[in-house]
């Protein structure tokens, strides 16, 4: 299946669970995006969020893979710190060429993190992990601030 198409599932998926009678949590619909991600692309080694804890820190919120992740990450402070002090989508081809990784495990090559904003402040950032270099595109940029918009 193409990746378009495997988004396009997950954007519909997605969308029927969060609309219903009973409004989900903030956390709730982390979780979920973060296992519908996860279940798509299985190859990932790591899917999941990280939540604004103080203006200057994030902390480990809904998540799923095949490590333990960081704890806490300041801002500015690997990808993550960085899209939260950037404000914006950032996506690493290489994380062995990126000065300013944080490594929590070595089989991460390439990495994407979305910055989730709730009237115009960012609440979280999407954080996901891959095994293959350059895994991460416009399409992923695209379909992941569109679901990161659901949130």
């Amino acid at each position: 299946m193409k990746k378009i198409d495997r988004y396009e599932k997950i954007l519909m998926e997605f969308d029927s669970i969060i609309i219903g009678k009973l409004e989900l949590s903030t956390p709730a619909k982390m979780s979920l995006l973060s296992g519908l991600l996860y279940m798509e692309f299985n190859h990932w080694t790591f899917c999941g969020f990280y939540v604004i804890k103080s203006p200057d820190l994030l902390e480990i919120g809904p998540y799923q893979g095949n490590l333990l992740p960081c704890t806490h990450i300041s801002i500015g402070r690997g990808v993550c710190g960085t899209s939260l002090k950037e404000k914006e989508t950032i996506i690493i081809d290489d994380v062995r060429e990126y000065d300013n990784y944080i490594s929590c495990d070595s089989e991460t090559l390439s990495e994407i993190v979305i910055p989730i904003f709730r009237d115009d402040e960012i609440i979280a950032v999407l954080d996901i992990d891959s095994p293959i270099i350059k895994d991460f595109d416009l399409i992923d940029k695209s379909y992941l601030d569109k679901l990161a918009s659901m949130i």
